[in-house]
């Protein structure tokens, strides 16, 4: 049997507690314990998760054919360097008041030239829900963009609060005016002629819950409402899994099933 060499003694860092160097072996218990307390709160720090900073932004661009000659279907929104195509948005199931003959169902598709004038500054709700004919609805996005609004006219300051499960409402986010973007495209019709169309782009993230808390990408919600009696919306739309990648989720959901029962 080999004997053991004598074990060198290890050198510990210095640390710095209250502006005062210490060794964790000098000092005594008290000055142990303010050393553990300090490496104890840099542990959890580091273990925290972030949280995605809010990025509330203007649409840079989009693609919806050319300004004069409506319909202008949207195939992609691009906001900074992120573009999203069509097969991966949605509409949802619109709620509120607006003009006669501008139904508020003008919002539930992709041509930015169906505006629902609005002039109701007692009743200002403007509810989303079924977002891709779902009752909840989930990030699949990662920290890009996961909401969409385009209006006519680009003169209006809004809030937006998350539906949370239930019903229940988050508290509100602020939205300015200056926030819109511009997409180049002009309202053609006998209400709103000629307005410039803008879209605002934001994140679940940005969203806060019933405290004040920011979401997170995790978050189940049901929809978005929309606090503003005088937006005039042309489309609401939200990111959502493509068709065919929900059908191979279920496609793998089947066959995990099966693995399991054989």
């Amino acid at each position: 049997m080999t004997q053991c060499e004598p074990q060198q003694a290890r050198l510990l860092p210095r640390t710095r507690v209250a502006g005062r160097s210490f060794h964790p072996e000098e000092g005594g218990e008290g000055v142990k314990m303010s050393v553990r307390v300090v490496l104890a709160g840099t542990l959890l720090m580091l273990m925290t998760p972030g949280v995605s900073k809010p990025a509330i932004a203007p649409i840079t661009s989009v693609n919806a054919g050319r300004n004069g000659a409506p319909p202008y279907e949207l195939q992609s929104i691009t906001v900074g360097d992120y573009t999203v195509t069509r097969e991966f948005l949605s509409p949802g199931k619109s709620v509120a008041t607006a003009c006669v003959f501008t139904p508020i169902t003008r919002a539930d598709d992709f041509d930015l030239n169906s505006v629902a004038t609005r002039w109701n500054w007692t009743k200002p709700v403007w509810q989303v829900t079924m977002i891709g004919g779902e009752k909840t609805w989930t990030d699949t996005n990662g920290n890009n963009p996961d909401f969409f609004i385009f209006e006519a006219g680009m003169n209006d300051s809004l809030t937006v609060q998350a539906i949370l499960s239930g019903g229940a409402l988050g508290q509100a986010v602020d939205i300015s005016q200056a926030t819109w973007g511009d997409t180049g495209l002009r309202r053609i019709g006998l209400l709103n002629l000629g307005q410039r169309i803008g879209g605002i782009a934001f994140a679940v993230t940005d969203l806060l819950d019933a405290d004040g808390a920011h979401l997170t990408n995790l978050s189940v919600i049901e929809g978005i409402q929309i606090n503003s009696g005088t937006v005039d919306p042309s489309s609401f739309l939200a990111v959502v899994p493509e068709p065919a990648t929900l059908v191979l989720l279920g496609l793998g959901s089947l066959l995990m099933l099966r693995r399991r029962r054989s």
